[in-house]
């Protein structure tokens, strides 16, 4: 999982020109103590919302609620990610379902391999394009940082079986094995509310990374990759207790 303290150096080490807002939420992040809650469910009719980090056991908590009433679109919102096995077990589940995935903000780590279960896969609003980012990395212990390549296969296996024919098998190799510590990722941010600039796919094997380090890949975004199913993005309105406020 991707630490609240790691979160905002990499914001700020990789976004630029950051906005008043933005800051504001990296300060929000930061205030989050750990060890990680459960992730926080919202039912809006057949919409289900999902904030927060991925803890052992939210897989069975997450399946309740699809199972209670039928689920059309799962919207993940501000995720760092969290425990690898739950995050497995939902996004193999989840594939099963005819359910569109939407990001709202940031969907790091784990979160990124429940948003690649959806049958369609889409960014949304509610956060600054900025902000709006999936980040992918190899998996590492939670609370050392300790990178873990043995578990990275059977994230590469689920990544490669989503993304189909677009799989790029180059940037997800660099992506999950080519971290130098855990705050490493691949970013690849939202597209249509975002410049050509904006949108690059970028690499960063470090959260300290200075942006103009990080690997830029100019012809790939979430489209051409498979992440997402069209370049378009979802206006919705997110609950109120997961909207981006200042602390």
């Amino acid at each position: 999982m991707f630490k609240s303290s790691n979160a905002c150096k990499w914001l700020h080490s990789v976004f630029t020109r950051i906005s008043f807002k933005a800051l504001g939420w990296c300060v929000l992040l930061g205030s989050v103590s750990l060890p990680a809650l459960a992730i926080q469910i919202q039912r809006i009719e057949s919409d289900v919302f999902v904030s927060g980090d991925i803890v052992a056991n939210d897989d069975v908590k997450l399946r309740a609620e699809f199972e209670a009433a039928p689920v059309k679109r799962l919207i993940l919102v501000n995720s760092r990610g969290g425990h690898l096995n739950a995050s497995l077990n939902i996004a193999r589940w989840l594939a099963t379902q005819p359910v569109t995935t939407l990001v709202s903000g940031p969907c790091l780590s784990a979160c990124s391999l429940i948003f690649m279960a959806g049958k369609e896969r889409m960014y949304a609003t509610g956060f600054e394009p900025r902000l709006t980012v999936i980040g992918i990395h190899g998996p590492s212990l939670p609370l050392t940082g300790q990178l873990l390549p043995e578990r990275a296969g059977e994230m590469l296996a689920f990544y490669k079986e989503r993304m189909g024919h677009k799989y790029d098998a180059q940037l997800l190799h660099t992506a999950l094995y080519e971290m130098k510590d855990a705050t490493g990722f691949v970013l690849v941010r939202e597209i249509s509310r975002n410049q050509p600039k904006d949108r690059i796919t970028l690499h960063c094997p470090t959260a300290g990374t200075p942006r103009w380090q990080c690997t830029e890949y100019p012809r790939l975004d979430a489209f051409t990759l498979g992440l997402v199913t069209t370049t378009d993005t979802v206006n919705l309105q997110l609950p109120d207790s997961m909207r981006p406020r200042m602390p």
